[in-house]
């Protein structure tokens, strides 16, 4: 069976260099239902490829702010 894919690109906040915005990666990469999560710091950019079925693009951005950081917006 072949899981369903969505992409969604958050625009962060909070981020203070390539540490902070490896560990919103690996905090996301741990929620069930993502395949894959790209954050670049000088962009200010994550970018989520998720399963809609599994996880909400809400649990996602629940998932950074209780890393301590912030998400300015959501683009889907």
């Amino acid at each position: 069976m072949l899981m369903a894919e969505k992409k969604v690109t958050l625009m962060l906040d909070g981020m203070h260099c390539g540490h902070c915005a490896e560990a919103i990666a690996n905090g996301l990469k741990k929620v069930k239902g993502v395949k894959s999560a790209e954050v670049v710091y000088t962009t200010g950019k994550g970018k989520v490829v998720y399963d809609p079925d599994v996880v909400r693009v809400e649990d996602l951005v629940k998932t950074v702010t209780g890393l301590g950081y912030g998400v300015k917006s959501v683009k889907e």
